[in-house]
């Protein structure tokens, strides 16, 4: 059987009132050339019923206790048979288009990860906030000091890849992204951009990390910002200033800010449904 493209791994726990919706975020994408898994911690809330429900459509799927969500991913992509890789929790939307975008963004096969946009919601799915680009990551801004501008599930990585770092590391609670994109730029990686928002993340009161810089909305935000610091302190990055002004300046004179501000001006408070996915 032919490897797919994609593998997707959803990470569930006690996320049932989500789950389904994300479910169909993946398996309604126009794109089939991927397989999805689920790797659930053990819930209690339903949601071994809707994975039992959904099973005939999933790779594969376990709902058993683990030692975290690095953990569950590790788990899933232990199992994945795609030739690229992307996460998503189980309060995640994977928006319509999104596996298409990310393949033509890697068919040249140049590029071992992608990276698209992504946008903030409200539990019940109305846009916050749009985030974009810069559209493009020029040469002189690949480079160990350059800013991070990837974000969760708007990311696709080879297997080959995420295989050669070592997967998640299952000792961090909420850098675990942060820290496997600073392996993959430590290994020469740098992502190619391409203008889709690949990304809905749920903003409420049980997620882990939502408004995860804002100790007023999240009480773990200083817990949260430590293991920041502390992995930083050990993959020894520092941010420079330098090519931070570079990248912000690169984002308003590639147009992508000015996007990014103005769908987030057209569509603040709307539906998700109707936000434009593709740019």
């Amino acid at each position: 059987m032919d490897a797919p493209c994609f593998t997707v791994v959803i990470a569930s726990y006690n996320y049932g009132r989500f789950l389904r919706t994300a479910l169909d975020s993946v398996l309604g994408q126009s794109c089939q050339d991927f397989e999805l898994i689920v790797v659930d911690g053990g819930s209690t809330d339903g949601t071994v019923g809707i994975l039992k429900e959904y099973a005939p459509r999933l790779a594969w799927w376990v709902s058993e206790p683990d030692r975290g969500q690095s953990d569950a991913f590790n788990k899933g992509f232990a199992r994945a048979r795609g030739c690229y890789f992307v996460w998503l929790n189980a309060d995640d939307i994977l928006l319509p288009g999104t596996l298409a975008a990310a393949k033509a963004a890697l068919a040249d096969g140049r590029h071992a990860w992608a990276s698209g946009d992504f946008v903030r919601t409200t539990a019940a799915l109305d846009v916050l906030a749009c985030f974009r680009g810069p559209t493009d990551q020029p040469a002189w801004l690949r480079r160990p000091d350059a800013p991070i501008t990837v974000c969760g599930p708007s990311s696709f990585f080879s297997a080959e890849l995420f295989r050669s770092v070592g997967g998640f590391s299952p000792d961090l609670r909420y850098a675990m992204d942060i820290d496997l994109w600073l392996r993959f730029m430590a290994r020469g990686h740098y992502p190619r951009r391409f203008a889709h928002y690949c990304w809905a993340f749920r903003m409420h009161e049980q997620s882990k990390t939502a408004d995860q810089f804002s100790a007023y909305v999240n009480p773990r935000a200083h817990e949260i910002q430590a293991e920041v610091a502390a992995l930083y302190d050990r993959l020894g990055y520092r941010l420079s200033w330098w090519a931070r002004f570079l990248s912000a300046a690169l984002k308003l004179a590639d147009g992508s800010a000015f996007a990014a501000w103005t769908d987030t001006r057209r569509h603040r408070g709307r539906p998700l449904a109707r936000l434009t996915c593709g740019t």
